[in-house]
This record gives C-alpha cells, sequence and structure tokens, in this order.
C-alpha cells in the first residue's frame, strides 16, 4: 500500500468521491472481504461488492489474498493507497458547471467550481 496516490481520471475521483465509496475505502486500510466490511459498515454484502468492483476496475482497490473455504473463494481486498488526492487534471476535465448546482456548499458544488477555475487559470 502507498501513502499517497494521486487519482489522475475524472472518472476514478467520481469513483473516489462517492461518499459510500469513499468510506469502504477508509475501511479498507485493514484488508476485508464483501462480507467482512458488509458488517463492519452495516450495508448489504451485495451493495458493498458492487462498490469494490467499481473500485478496482479505477485501481483505488487492490486483491491482497484470496481465501479458499470449500468450493468458495473469498477474495480480501485493501485499499491501494493510505490517502489519495485528486489531480488538477481530473478536476478540470469535470464537465459540471457550478450553476447546475443549487446548494452552493455542496462537495458536487465545490468540485465543479474548483474544475472551472483549474480550466481557466490553468
Amino acid at each position: 500500500m502507498q501513502d499517497v496516490e494521486v487519482i489522475e481520471s475524472a472518472e476514478a475521483a467520481a469513483a473516489a468521491l462517492d461518499p459510500v465509496r469513499a468510506r469502504l475505502l477508509g475501511e479498507l486500510a485493514v484488508p476485508a472481504s464483501a462480507a467482512g466490511l458488509a458488517a463492519r459498515v452495516g450495508i448489504a454484502r451485495q451493495k458493498v461488492n458492487y462498490h469494490l468492483k467499481a473500485l478496482e476496475a479505477h485501481g483505488l482497490v487492490e486483491l491482497s489474498e484470496e481465501r479458499r473455504h470449500g468450493g468458495i473463494t473469498e477474495r480480501v481486498l485493501q485499499a491501494s493507497a493510505a490517502s489519495y488526492v485528486v489531480s488538477p487534471a481530473a478536476v478540470s476535465a469535470s464537465a459540471a458547471e457550478p450553476e447546475a448546482n443549487a446548494d452552493h456548499l455542496s462537495a458536487s458544488y465545490l468540485v465543479a467550481l474548483a474544475g472551472r477555475l483549474v480550466r481557466e487559470v490553468g
């Protein structure tokens, strides 16, 4: 596990900034399976597995080990880094416009505003 990972793509940034996925990333500082993680955070295992697949597709979580229990393989995952930083290039790639969001204190508004700032200032 790296100390800090820079997120370069807008898609990976969107995946990491999703509230459920961000919580799962935080919990995965300690390796866990989908079932173990579901029990810790109180979310259905299937929903946890869905979010873990999305995080894994963007390289934000990685396989730690595979455990065999009879005919079943349990995948144990962990976060790829202790913390993440979103690259300015990923923020500027966001096509969202701040005016489209009425809640000026929301995270999505602030990300869109930061994206516009990076696009305009460089």
